[in-house]
């Protein structure tokens, strides 16, 4: 049986975020970042920073339209306000806008948040409309979380990984199971997608082991979309 733990932690770059002006009203968990792999650029990957349990976190997400963004549903358990960065800078988020509500799935550690003011940007998260897990595809992860070592990261992140097969999420959810190729996830992450064909099938839940410290092949466990997309589409119409 594999350990598993959710890809979550209080970051000091998250307290560079908060410092910047974090503060709004709203939401739950943290995030896990990429170990190896490269920088990368995209307008609908967002940082989301959030006070939980007395602390602040962080975490990932992606925006699928003006006014909702995706992520882990362990993200927004218990939090009780959260702000989105659309800056793809850690160092530099720029001006967040808070959330005002925050929603989880029926099936799995997948989640919504939504704007208290539409934010808008060239391009929303493509979600696939199913996805069964098979060995042998090839996928992409982007995240905000720490990088090899635990180091903190700069600016978004991606890797390339392998799939595995099926597995479960933090919350009992099928989770597409993936092994890192030249990158994989680490703390900070959480929320983050997984692309595989061009379209997201997954978000970050959890990894295979407490600390992956520098191991690009490390494994974790993406929620599989496929069992939350119907409510998607009643909750946020995309």
């Amino acid at each position: 049986m594999r350990i598993t733990h959710r890809l979550a932690a209080a970051t000091a770059a998250t307290a560079a975020l908060v410092a910047a002006g974090t503060g709004s009203a709203m939401a739950d968990t943290a995030s896990p970042g990429i170990i190896g792999g490269s920088s990368g650029s995209s307008p609908y990957i967002v940082q989301l920073v959030f006070g939980q349990s007395g602390g602040t976190y962080g975490c990932t997400g992606e925006a699928i339209s003006s006014q909702w963004v995706l992520t882990a549903k362990h993200c927004i358990d218990g939090t009780n306000w959260m702000d989105v960065y659309y800056s793809n800078s850690v160092t530099n988020p720029g001006t967040p806008v808070a959330a005002d509500r925050v929603v989880g799935s029926p099936s799995g550690d997948v989640a919504l948040v939504h704007l208290s003011t539409a934010k808008s940007v060239s391009s929303y998260a493509p979600l696939a409309s199913s996805y069964t897990a098979r060995a042998g595809d090839t996928g992409t992860i982007w995240g905000y979380g720490l990088t090899a070592g635990g180091a903190q990261p700069t600016h978004l992140n991606k890797a390339t990984v392998n799939v595995v097969g099926s597995s479960r999420d933090a919350y009992g959810g099928t989770a597409v199971h993936v092994k890192g190729q030249d990158g994989a996830s680490n703390h900070g992450d959480s929320g983050g997608p997984l692309f595989v064909n061009g379209v997201i099938v997954g978000v970050c839940s959890t990894g295979d082991v407490a600390d992956p410290g520098s191991d690009i092949h490390a494994g974790s466990n993406y929620a599989n979309l496929t069992a939350s997309r119907s409510w998607i589409r009643s909750t946020a119409g995309v």
